[in-house]
């Protein structure tokens, strides 16, 4: 009699939604569903989203998860409580997401940050050992792979490049509270600012880029502005881990050559070498890098055998 495969489920919470599929060994995913995250109503809501978008995957999939893997916002001790965490998710620091979607789920889970299980996630399928992973979104957040594995730091929150202050008149207040971050400034929400500056018009990122794709000055100098900056930030990231490649994922970095052409040009006008032949490039895993990150790690935590 053949013994069942393992069977795990990746989800990922981000501040604007949740997604959950069926992860297989070789990191493709199957059934995958989302759902807008209740962000401002609290953590216990989120949780019951999660939870319920996850059951409904497997139920889908006609499986029995064996683990559960969750990539999320914030920074998590070694039993899947948030430590730390920004606005992104009200409420969220101190909420045990590991052991809440436990007993909402009846399976082992295990929780990372987002932006290092979407660097799991990458390694996973591209297979490159060294690299810093930009993840350029709702926020910026960042991970550095080593030999094939996401260094975390002290706090857990290694890589965390969207936290660098930078030089500005416009003096802007941080997701963190820190003023004058790269995150105020390059995120989608930051970018999306700049324009409604400049112009008086509210439009959200997408519509910024269709605008600038279709020739409008504006909408592509401040486009341009903000991965200029944030190219800028990079540089002292890529001189203390020299990862020999950055990729870049994220919502904005789906701008294409518009955003990641003068990041690039601008990183690596402020290196010197050895270090200014870093590649740029856009992240291979899209938008689901952290599911399929998620359930790698859901794989690697169960029992052998």
């Amino acid at each position: 009699m053949s013994l069942r495969e393992p069977a795990v489920v990746g989800i990922d919470i981000g501040g604007t939604k949740t997604a959950a599929a069926v992860v297989r060994p070789d990191g493709s995913l199957t059934h995958r569903a989302e759902t807008p995250t209740p962000a401002q109503t609290g953590a216990q809501d989120v949780l019951d989203a999660a939870a319920a978008l996850a059951a409904a995957v497997a139920e889908r999939a006609g499986i029995t998860p064996d683990a559960f893997g969750v990539g999320s916002a914030g920074a998590f001790d070694e039993h899947g409580v948030v430590v730390h965490a920004t606005d992104h998710l009200a409420g969220w620091s101190g909420a045990d997401v590991a052991g809440g979607l436990r007993s909402r789920l009846g399976a082992p889970v295990v929780v990372v940050n987002d932006v290092h299980a979407a660097a799991i996630g990458e390694q996973t399928m591209a297979g490159l050992e060294r690299f810093l992973f930009v993840a350029v979104g709702t926020g910026i957040g960042g991970a550095v792979v080593a030999d094939g594995r996401v260094l975390l730091g002290a706090s857990g929150m290694a890589g965390s490049v969207g936290h660098v202050h930078i030089p500005s008149a416009r003096h802007r207040v941080c997701s963190c509270g820190g003023a004058d971050h790269i995150e105020a400034f390059a995120s989608g929400p930051g970018i999306e600012l700049t324009y409604a500056e400049f112009t008086g018009r509210a439009r959200d990122l997408r519509s910024i880029g269709r605008l600038a794709a279709d020739g409008d000055v504006i909408a592509a100098q401040v486009i341009r502005v903000a991965a200029e900056d944030l190219g800028e930030s990079l540089a002292s990231a890529v001189v203390t881990v020299d990862p020999g490649t950055v990729l870049l994922g994220g919502g904005v970095s789906g701008l294409g050559a518009l955003f990641i052409d003068p990041l690039a040009e601008r990183l690596r006008a402020s290196l010197r070498p050895p270090f200014a032949g870093v590649r740029v490039e856009a992240a291979r895993s899209g938008s689901d890098a952290a599911l399929i990150g998620a359930g790698r790690l859901a794989f690697q935590s169960l029992p052998a055998g």
